[in-house]
């Protein structure tokens, strides 16, 4: 029987006590070695984030959508809101740097230019998420991603977004360089039909949870039933399409409440709950308390 599979946000991965700022939520670079991967990615989990992670030292396993990758210095993993992962056999001097971009900061991006476009986590990096660079290679993208850290860090900067956005571009261009000039990508990835059904489930869920929180909505989008989308989420997954479909609404609900100052019925219609009372007992049921009782605990 497969373990309970976790969603994520940005904002949970920050170290204990941390205060994070509205960018951090959006946007965040961090390292981490192997008690944090114990502590944050030794369980299965999906974040909702395109995610670059860059081994610096040590080996790991990494298992991807139940595959799993031996994964070392010069190893760059390429993850979307569409992958499942986590970490296992960790040595002891492990360690990694990860940029985490949510889907609101890559909107930002698109508004600004199309290249990032090309390495979005589509179909041709689905099934290839993990690819071997050179040393030069890394200390590259180890470069460009610790100048996206120091221009989020600069947070009296005047422009402070658009000089993340700058930086972040230099990341993304020295990638798809990379990508363009790697030949075993040169033909997309086959997805089985599973695979190629759950991909597709994920993108929809990720675009439209907050509206829609039923199984048939996703089904007939997919153009398959109900009965079919349940089992194949199921039999890949271990989860059920509903489980999915709550923890997008729970993980958002934590981050409004952490990081916003809307009200609990301003968050109950964002999130397309009849009532506050039916929010407030979905809430309760995932979190053990209260949303005003959640909020005073984390603020």
């Amino acid at each position: 029987m497969k373990g309970k599979i976790h969603i994520k946000n940005i904002s949970e991965l920050l170290p204990s006590g941390t205060s994070p700022t509205d960018i951090r939520v959006k946007i965040n670079c961090t390292t981490i070695d192997s008690t944090d991967v114990l502590s944050q990615f030794s369980v299965p989990l999906y974040l909702n984030a395109s995610i670059a992670i860059l081994v610096l030292s040590g080996n790991a396993t990494a298992c991807i959508n139940y595959k799993f990758h031996k994964v070392e210095p010069d190893t760059l993993l390429l993850l979307s809101a569409s992958h499942m992962f986590n970490f296992d056999n960790c040595s002891a001097d492990f360690k990694c740097i990860c940029l985490f971009v949510s889907k609101d900061f890559m909107d930002d991006m698109d508004s600004t230019d199309m290249i990032y476009k090309r390495i979005k986590y589509g179909v041709r990096m689905f099934n290839m998420p993990v690819l071997r660079i050179s040393t030069h290679q890394s200390e590259l993208l180890y470069k460009r991603i610790t100048s996206v850290n120091d221009a989020i860090e600069d947070a009296e900067h005047l422009y402070h977004k658009e000089i993340i956005l700058n930086c972040l571009f230099g990341f993304y261009l020295d990638l798809s360089n990379m990508i363009d000039r790697t030949s075993d990508l040169e033909t997309e990835a086959n997805l089985t039909r599973y695979e190629s059904i759950i991909k597709s489930f994920i993108e929809l869920l990720v675009a439209n949870y907050r509206k829609e929180h039923k199984v048939d909505f996703y089904s007939s989008r997919l153009n398959i039933s109900d009965h079919y989308l349940i089992h194949i989420v199921k039999r890949i997954t271990g989860q059920t399409v509903t489980d999915f479909i709550y923890e997008m609404l729970y993980s958002d609900a934590r981050t409004l409440l952490m990081h916003s100052k809307l009200s609990i019925q301003e968050i109950t219609s964002l999130l397309h709950f009849s009532d506050q009372s039916s929010f407030g007992k979905f809430f309760k049921r995932k979190a053990g308390l209260s949303p005003i009782d959640f909020r005073k605990q984390k603020n």
